[in-house]
């Protein structure tokens, strides 16, 4: 007989132990440094005999999205023992979980996957979608000269809260998809010892300063011949050019990769000889739009419009059926109707188009948008067309 329920105080770390073992790892933090950053209220644990046997848990986050921000349920720390696989109980955690987001009134979820095909059939989405990098030093040259007036400086681990947050927030202002750090994250930064070693395996800071203002960062560790970026943020596209060149031009290394860099990075168009980028890209966040007519007011439009939406949506029968989409610049206007609607979407395809992954025409060439007016791909296009692609650069 299996039991669901959240869990209580003094079974906070046999929780994280089991969720540890079930992704093969060890628990590497003090679970007492953990409790605090857990509300256990989100938290869910199934037990069979008394033994945890499953569980997840979301955190109340705040992410951006086209024109704003949104509440977002966070969801983390999926896991479902090896010995109690293929039982139904990851379907029955997510049903359990995605009413409660509900029932709280966040009108959006999200998550980080560790395989692709787990989370579809609960009506996520792929919401953001980021590239790796690799690039041999003696083909990363620039096509054209780019000048670069300020100066770069090391920046000490201690120094971390003090200085990379405000550039973190301005470098990714208006790019949906982005969770602003929270402070205890930058603490993690700044304290953990392997950073504070740098070298191999540990993590150096360098960040370019104009008139005496940081307007970037770059995060990265060296392992011969390799130098990995883990985070470049840059404000300005001086800062940007000034630290690709320092991580491209450090010595004793013949190859830069990095990370985790958006699908509209300029770097690759400021490349001389652009095919020697190795590029590979993967998907990012994953997104479940559990409220659709919130979530589709509280973002913007690029163009005023009103498509009537049919949502197909198996797992969220509150969002199934048609929905009047009036559009704006200030956001949009949803109300539920009867009748013909103008585009059929399923709730997977709906949380890629929410925040620009993808656009109507292309789903609709997969198979996931079904076009009844003829045009209306075209006009939902116009409509929610972004600025920036979606880039989650670190998770929450």
């Amino acid at each position: 007989m299996l039991e669901l329920r959240n869990i209580t105080p003094d079974e906070f770390e046999r929780w994280m132990a089991t969720e540890s073992r079930a992704h093969g790892n060890r628990l590497a933090h003090d679970p007492e440094r953990l409790r605090p950053r857990f509300d256990l209220a989100r938290s869910i644990a199934v037990f069979e005999d008394g033994q945890i046997v499953g569980g997840c848990h979301s955190h109340l986050l705040e992410m951006s999205i086209p024109g704003g921000t949104s509440a977002v349920a966070g969801v983390s720390n999926v896991e479902v023992q090896p010995t109690h696989t293929r039982r139904g109980i990851m379907t029955r955690m997510m049903r359990h979980q995605i009413d409660g987001i509900h029932e709280r009134g966040e009108p959006l979820a999200a998550l980080f996957a560790t395989e692709s095909g787990i989370y579809g059939r609960f009506g996520y989405g792929i919401g953001a979608v980021h590239e790796q990098w690799s690039i041999e030093k003696r083909h990363s040259a620039y096509a054209r000269r780019h000048e670069s007036p300020g100066r770069l400086e090391f920046v000490d681990p201690a120094d971390i809260m003090d200085k990379l947050p405000d550039v973190s927030r301005r470098g990714t202002q208006g790019r949906p998809a982005v969770f602003q750090r929270a402070m205890h994250h930058w603490q993690d930064m700044a304290s953990d010892p392997i950073h504070a070693q740098g070298g191999s395996g540990g993590v150096f800071h360098v960040a370019y300063v104009e008139d005496g203002r940081i307007n970037g960062y770059a995060s990265y560790r060296t392992q011969r011949p390799t130098v990995t970026v883990n985070e470049l943020v840059a404000v300005t596209r001086e800062a940007s050019a000034a630290l690709w060149r320092f991580c491209f031009d450090l010595d004793l290394y013949e190859r830069t990769e990095a990370m985790k860099r958006p699908e509209d990075d300029p770097l690759p168009w400021m490349l001389a000889d652009p095919r020697r980028l190795q590029r590979s890209a993967r998907d990012g966040l994953w997104v479940r739009v559990v409220d659709a007519a919130a979530a589709l007011e509280q973002r913007t439009y690029a163009a005023g419009d009103q498509l009537t939406l049919e949502i197909r949506d198996d797992f969220c029968d509150w969002n199934r059926g048609c929905w009047s989409l009036e559009m704006s610049a200030e956001g949009g206007h949803c109300r539920r109707v009867t009748g013909g609607a103008d585009l059929a979407i399923d709730a997977s395809a709906l949380a890629s188009v929410y925040l620009g992954a993808a656009s109507f025409n292309t789903l609709q060439q997969a198979g996931l948008v079904d076009e009844t007016t003829r045009g209306s791909v075209e006009r939902a296009d116009r409509a929610f067309a972004v600025a920036l692609k979606p880039w989650t650069p670190y998770n929450f």
